[in-house]
Parts: structure tokens; C-alpha cells; sequence
């Protein structure tokens, strides 16, 4: 994928310094370029910065996060140690076998039924085909001390990846869900010990690879309603690595839209009888091609055509055009929506043909949390996590869909659990070898300890919801600092 990415983030300059220095508005831009894409955003994003910034020193997740991981806790090194005891009891397995049984989006009948059965033989209720996804479920569990008290969540994904040699899990989603369960199965095991009141609820979250995101989709539908925390896992082929504060998504804010050309079917040795789907989609193909000067460097453009006709002696009457949409805000992206959207109403005109749009899917920045990434890479420090690195990186929400991150505080963990990229055939290797089972053992303590302390701590919960309100507040003032920068440029023509 080609990856560009937005980032906001703390600034490093000292304070004191600042506020007594002649340069400081000097020293807030120098921090903002560090962290934004575009000249743009730098300059919308300054005073939203400069807030982030103020919100963080006065939170401090760094010392905290220091101060639970390593503190003394006999309560919390038991629940570690029954994670490990759960992961080698079963988890490791059933991680194993989804990933030599392979099923990509919405078709993981076997991988759901089994985590289903796993679920129930827990002692979770599962409810299954939830929002009116097929392979979408939730597993609650309620405290026998009640569930007057936190809602813990975790998601699992378990779709596999399309590929050229077949479908396989080069992403590690196989270990995603028995990663959950491990964490979960802990946390009951603590709850119901030290009659602690609460909730537990594990979302299995299908086609995360396909589109449009589930998680939309289970989120409109109130599945996410009442949970007040959310932690995942995902694999990585890098580094194991923390994000800064801020607002981001791993892969751009893209809008997935298909163009669906029709024409008029005819004989082609009388072509001229019909209309010609596949060559407006081409045409329009062509024409996106060239709209690439009129749009800033950032934009990203990816399409295929999987619909061009059904012989080549018929006119064909029907083609499709898949894209996805990317820019690294969602304001200028709606720009580069309407300018598409143009080509392919011209490209239709020109060839006398019509064309609609399904636009099935929408990906957004997420809301990243100082206090929660500090505690989990305070953890993967704590537990000997390989390939640290001690720089935060961008922010990425915690799900790629933003917009769950934007109601649910959260995090997701990713220690480093390949020699090779995401998304590739050698990555599946290591699903099955000792750098993914350690990696994948390691990500289900990290989330069994961040829910551990949201659930036993009330002064960090309640830093963790205080950021999360005031830096909802911030994503609507970013926004709107964006509509404004972008104006003069996104008037319509003359």
C-alpha cells in the first residue's frame, strides 16, 4: 500500500523555556511540522497542537504508566501468569488452526463457529449475526459480584487475506480472537476471585480485509453501546512501537466507491447499435489518471476495473470501476471525492451511458490516547517485547475505521511478531513459529493489564476518560481549522 500518514503529537520543547523565549512561536512550529503531512495541516493543526500538548503534560501518562507497570502488584503478576496459562492451554492452538484454515471476508464460517464454541464453553453468552453480519458475533460475560461497573471490551478479527496463490493469513488475524479469549478468560478468572462487579465483551469483527469496515456497521447498529474500553491485537512485520496522542488512521482517510457504467448491449459487428460500458469506464479511467496534476501530491488513487463485459463479440452493457479514495484529512479527501465523481459523469456523457456510484465504505481518523498507549508500551517494556522503539509513531486510532475510536477510548497492541511485511505470503510463516506465538502471548498480557488497571483504578479511569472527551472536543476544532485553510481552494470554478 503506498502509506502516507498524517501525525499529531506532543511537542518535546521545554515549557518553561518556551514561555520565557522570544522563539516560541518559532519552537510550536518546528513541533507541528514534526508532526503533520501537508503544509496545510501544519498551519490548521497549530493551536490544536499546542492543546494536545497542554493536555498531555497535564495528564502525564509516561509517569503513570510507569508507575503501574512497574509498582508491585500480586493481584495483577497472577493475572499474567493465567494468561500465559490460557495461551499455552488451548489459545496457541486454535490460533494454529485458523491459520492453516483460511477463510477470507464474510465467508469465516468455520473459524466463527468454532471461537463461538470455544466462547460458550467459557461461560460467555454469544449472540451471533449480529448487526446482519453472518459472521460478526459478541460474547458477554457479567461479573457474579454484578455488572455495576466498568464494561470491558476486546475485538478479534479472523479474516484472511485474498491472494494470488489462494487466500492466507499474512496479516496474523488467525491469532487476533484467541488472543482476546486468552486476556478475557483472566480477567473473568480475577472478577469472579475478587468479586469485582463488571462486564466483559469480546466482538468478533469480520471482513476487517474487504470492505466496507464491519466495525461502521456494528457500531450504527448500537453493537459498541455501553462499553467503555477497547483493546485489540494485530500483528506486526516491523517494530514493537507506540503512537503519540492524536488523531490519525493507519492507511489515510479513504472513501471506497464503485462506478457502475451502463450502456446497451449490441452484436459487435453492429456497435453501433449499442452503448459502451467498458469504454466510458476506461475512458473515466483515464481521465482520473490525469486529474493527478490538479490535486495535491498526497492524494492517493487506486482502482481496478472487475466488471468490463462478458464476451468480446458483445457490446457490453455493464462495467464497474473499484477505487479507494485517500488523502491524509477527510476535508481535502471530499475534494478529491467530488473531482472523481466529475470524471465519471463526463466519461458517461461522452459515451452515452449512465453511471451510478454505491459508495460502500468510508475509513476516518481515529482518536489516539496518551494514557493508554504509554500503559501498553510501558507493558511490552515491562515483559521484554523485542524491537522496541522508544520514539512514539504517528497516531492510528486504535481500529482502522476512526470512527469507533471517536465514541469508545481505546488501544490496540502490536508487539513485533514478524521478520516479514504485513500482508505477505512469508508472514504467514511466522504465524506458526516462535516469534509469532511469543509476540501473540505478549499482546494478550499487555491486554489483560490495560483492562486490569481501567477496571481496578478508578484515577486512571478517569484519566482516560478525561482525555478522551476533551480530545473528541479538539477532532471537531481540527476539523473546522481545516474547512477554513482549505476554502479559497475548494471554491467552485468560475
Amino acid at each position: 500500500m503506498n502509506y502516507v500518514f498524517r501525525q499529531l503529537s506532543r511537542g518535546t520543547f521545554d515549557r518553561k523555556f518556551v514561555a520565557a523565549c522570544a522563539l516560541a512561536t518559532i519552537c510550536l512550529q518546528s513541533s507541528a511540522a514534526h508532526a503533520q503531512t501537508t503544509p496545510t495541516e501544519r498551519q490548521a493543526a497549530a493551536s490544536v497542537l499546542a492543546a494536545i500538548d497542554r493536555l498531555q503534560t497535564q495528564l502525564d501518562p509516561p509517569r503513570t504508566s510507569e508507575r503501574l507497570a512497574t509498582g508491585s502488584d500480586a493481584e495483577r503478576d497472577r493475572l499474567l501468569q493465567r494468561v500465559e496459562q490460557n495461551w499455552k492451554g488451548g489459545m496457541q492452538a486454535l490460533s494454529d488452526w485458523i491459520g492453516h484454515n483460511p477463510e477470507v471476508g464474510f465467508k469465516e464460517f468455520k473459524s466463527v463457529d468454532t471461537l463461538m464454541k470455544v466462547l460458550r464453553a467459557s461461560g460467555f453468552r454469544v449472540d451471533s449475526g449480529v448487526a446482519g453480519l453472518a459472521t460478526a458475533f459478541v460474547a458477554t460475560w457479567d461479573s457474579p459480584a454484578g455488572v455495576n461497573g466498568p464494561t470491558l471490551g476486546l475485538i478479534g478479527e479472523y479474516d484472511a487475506l485474498r491472494g494470488t496463490q489462494g487466500d492466507f493469513h499474512g496479516d496474523q488475524h488467525n491469532a487476533q480472537t484467541p488472543v482476546a479469549i486468552a486476556a478475557a478468560r483472566a480477567m473473568m478468572d480475577h472478577m469472579r476471585e475478587r468479586r469485582v462487579p463488571g462486564r466483559i465483551k469480546i466482538f468478533g469483527t469480520p471482513a476487517e480485509e474487504v470492505g466496507p469496515p464491519t466495525k461502521t456497521t456494528m457500531q450504527k447498529a448500537g453493537v459498541f453501546q455501553g462499553t467503555d474500553i477497547l483493546v485489540r491485537s494485530h500483528g506486526s512485520g516491523g517494530s514493537t512501537r507506540h503512537a503519540r496522542a492524536g488523531f490519525g488512521v493507519c492507511c489515510l482517510n479513504i472513501n471506497e466507491v464503485k462506478y457502475v457504467f451502463k450502456g446497451r448491449p449490441a452484436h459487435q459487428m453492429q456497435s453501433w447499435n449499442g452503448r459502451n460500458a467498458l469504454e466510458a469506464a476506461v475512458m473515466f479511467y483515464t481521465a482520473v489518471d490525469r486529474l493527478r496534476s490538479s490535486l495535491r501530491p498526497e492524494a492517493s488513487m487506486q482502482g481496478v476495473i472487475p466488471e468490463g463485459g462478458i464476451a468480446p463479440n458483445v457490446v457490453p452493457d455493464r462495467a464497474v470501476v473499484d477505487y479507494y479514495l485517500r488523502y491524509p484529512d477527510e476535508v481535502y479527501l471530499a475534494h478529491v471525492d467530488s473531482m472523481v465523481t466529475r470524471a465519471a459523469h463526463g466519461a458517461a456523457l461522452a459515451t452515452g451511458t449512465q453511471v451510478s456510484l454505491d459508495r460502500y465504505g468510508e475509513y476516518r481518523d481515529g482518536i489516539t490516547l496518551g494514557t493508554l498507549e504509554e500503559l501498553s508500551f510501558a507493558y511490552a517494556k515491562k515483559l521484554g517485547a523485542p524491537r522496541l522503539v522508544a520514539e512514539p509513531d504517528r497516531p492510528a486510532g486504535y481500529e482502522e475505521t476512526g470512527y469507533l475510536s471517536r465514541d469508545v477510548p481505546g488501544v490496540g497492541v502490536s508487539v513485533a511478531s514478524s521478520n516479514s511485511a504485513n500482508h505477505t505470503y512469508e508472514m504467514t510463516a511466522d504465524n506458526f513459529n516462535d516469534i509469532g506465538h511469543t509476540a501473540f502471548l505478549l499482546d494478550a498480557k499487555i491486554m489483560a493489564a490495560v483492562l486490569y488497571h481501567f477496571l481496578t483504578d478508578a484515577n486512571f479511569r478517569a484519566q482516560v476518560q478525561t482525555e478522551h472527551h476533551e480530545m473528541s472536543q479538539l477532532l471537531g476544532q481540527y476539523l473546522t481549522a481545516l474547512r477554513a485553510a482549505y476554502a479559497a481552494e475548494l471554491r467552485s470554478p468560475p
